[in-house]
This record gives structure tokens, C-alpha cells and sequence, in this order.
């Protein structure tokens, strides 16, 4: 079974949707898609068909008063970043187009409680193929306190970045019978962060999955919260480097 894990990145997603328009156009195919934080949105875009226009569509995102940086530093709203990126997911990705789609779609959040209690169950994985809220997944997915005001909840709990309990999602794919998982990472040699408290790291998997890894040729200079145009246009069109880790067994 074929996987892919879209890590957060913040604003380096536009790095996630380059590289993604152009497996579309290769005509790679997966059967799970996962993605925390901004990766969900990288994830949920794929799934929704919209990959093939996807760096389009993040110029599109970027220019829109909804996420420009214009309008984030002068927002004043008292609902913040959570308005902000529920109203792109309406204008740019219409919830309809996550379901009934053939790839399955999986999400982090992280059950609020049970983190910040220290409990190894904080971990929430959710499936487009069983919910019908993914509007309201991704932006609990998403969620970082200091940067937005309404607190999201999910089945009436409190959910955080899904980053800060898993950002790669590699062993819920793995569980769920990925056997070819591919990583795109806006890091250079495709490290990445395993939670939002680890140090950035290359991934790793199980011995008889074989991981593939995707990252820029040189080191980008967009920052994580970097909407300005000239380092966000070399995100999109970054060319991509790939390692592949071959399984030791089958």
C-alpha cells in the first residue's frame, strides 16, 4: 500500500504543493494521504483533485486579503487565525470535494487534555472517510494558541496542532498497511520535525517499509509565517531532490 506523509510546515507547505502538482502530473497515485498542521491542508488538497493546480491555487490563497500578510497583521478580529483559515478552506477547497474520494485522507489533531496531562493518547487520527466535519478537522489540525482566539473543538474536546503529538503520522500509516510511504519535507535532506518539540531530524520507518523522502535541492529562504512573494514563488517552484530507503526485508 502506498502512502504519503505531509508533515507541518506553516507557510513551507507552498513547498508541499509544488512538489505535489508535479507527482500529480507524473501520475503518482496514493491510497492514504496523511498531513498534520499546515500539511493537512497540503493532504486535503490532494485528495480534493486540486493538486494538479495546486501552486496556483497557493498563489491565489496568498494574494486574497484572507491570508495575505496585510490583512494578518492588521487582523483584529476576535476570533483571529481561526476566521482567516476557515474562510480559505471555504473559498479555495470546498468541503464537499473531501468526500466519497477513493484515497483516504488522515489528519492529526492533538487531544488537548490528555497532552497537557502528559498521556500517550493524545494522538487523534481522522479519516475523511468517516467524518463529515473536515472543514472543522483541519482547522483543529491547525490550532496554535497564541495565534488564534477561538478555541476549536472536535466531538466537544479541545484540539490543538496535530504536530505537537505526531507530524509525520509514519507509524499510523505503517499501522494501517503502508508498505512505500513518501515523505516531502521543506527541510534540507528531507529532516523533519517528528513532533513540534523534536529536533528536526531525517525520518525513519520500520525495516521492511520502504520510505522515500522529498526535499528542496538547496535550503529555501521562505520563514515558517512567510507569505511574501519572492521566497514563497521559490517554495512553489523549488526543484525537488529524492532519497529512497529501500526495506531490508519484505
Amino acid at each position: 500500500m502506498r502512502a504519503l506523509s505531509l508533515p507541518g510546515c506553516a507557510c513551507r507547505a507552498a513547498f508541499q504543493f509544488g512538489v505535489l502538482s508535479r507527482l500529480v502530473a507524473a501520475g503518482e497515485r496514493f491510497d492514504l494521504v496523511a498531513g498534520a498542521s499546515s500539511g493537512s491542508i497540503s493532504g486535503a488538497a490532494l485528495v480534493a483533485g486540486l493538486a494538479a493546480v495546486g501552486p496556483d491555487l497557493w498563489r491565489s490563497m496568498a494574494k486574497t486579503p484572507v491570508v495575505s500578510r496585510r490583512y494578518l497583521q492588521s487582523e483584529r478580529s476576535p476570533f483571529g487565525m481561526s476566521a482567516v483559515l476557515r474562510g480559505a478552506l471555504e473559498r479555495f477547497l470546498p468541503e464537499d470535494k473531501l468526500y466519497g474520494t477513493k484515497t483516504e485522507l488522515l489528519v492529526a489533531t492533538t487531544h488537548a487534555r490528555r497532552f497537557f496531562a502528559g498521556r500517550k493518547d493524545a494522538l487523534v487520527v481522522h479519516s475523511n472517510h468517516e467524518r463529515r466535519d473536515m472543514h472543522d478537522v483541519l482547522v483543529a489540525s491547525c490550532f496554535i494558541p497564541v495565534v488564534y482566539a477561538r478555541v476549536p473543538r472536535l466531538d466537544g474536546d479541545v484540539h490543538l496542532d496535530g504536530g505537537a503529538a505526531d507530524n509525520t503520522l509514519i507509524d499510523t500509516l505503517v499501522a494501517r498497511g503502508a508498505t512505500d510511504i513518501t515523505v516531502i519535507s521543506p527541510f534540507p535532506g528531507g529532516k523533519i520535525a517528528r513532533t513540534l518539540f523534536s529536533p528536526e531530524e531525517p525520518p525513519t520507518a520500520p525495516p521492511h517499509v520502504r520510505l522515500r523522502l522529498l526535499f528542496p535541492e538547496r535550503p529555501l529562504r521562505q520563514r515558517h509565517f512567510d507569505f511574501d512573494p519572492d521566497p514563497m514563488e521559490e517554495a512553489l517552484t523549488m526543484p525537488h531532490r529524492s532519497v529512497v530507503i529501500e526495506p531490508k526485508s519484505r
